[in-house]
């Protein structure tokens, strides 16, 4: 059996749990209407509790872009970045939920927390 679990719900094996996050920026999808929701796209994430566990494989996460502000830098695209993050769960109650039928599901996502090498540009 592999050591890589391919699903985004399993993160909830991990929920409050830190880890560590290896991804690629791969795009900056901006809100319409709200600059405080502009979101980077983060690609071939593989998320790895501290201090050890098995990796989970994600082909992406989107985190909004003001929560990498908050700790010390916004990164460049196509970037490949590591840091150090909480793993939470959330209510999908907007966007295009409604339309995917996930309205009121439970999704999980990362809340970054430190670059994980603090040599940052």
């Amino acid at each position: 059996m592999s050591s890589i679990i391919r699903r985004r719900e399993d993160l909830r094996l991990l929920e409050g749990t830190q880890v560590r996050v290896s991804a690629r920026i791969k795009e900056l999808r901006k809100h319409p209407k709200r600059r405080d929701l502009h979101s980077f796209c983060l690609v071939n994430v593989f998320v790895t509790p501290v201090p050890l566990g098995e990796s989970i494989y994600l082909s992406h996460i989107f985190i909004l872009k003001r929560q990498f502000k908050k700790i010390g830098r916004i990164p460049d695209l196509n970037e490949r970045i590591n840091f150090m993050a909480t793993v939470y769960s959330y209510r999908r109650l907007g966007g295009k939920s409604h339309d995917r039928g996930l309205y009121n599901t439970t999704d999980y996502g990362l809340l970054p927390v430190s670059y994980a090498n603090q040599d940052s540009k």
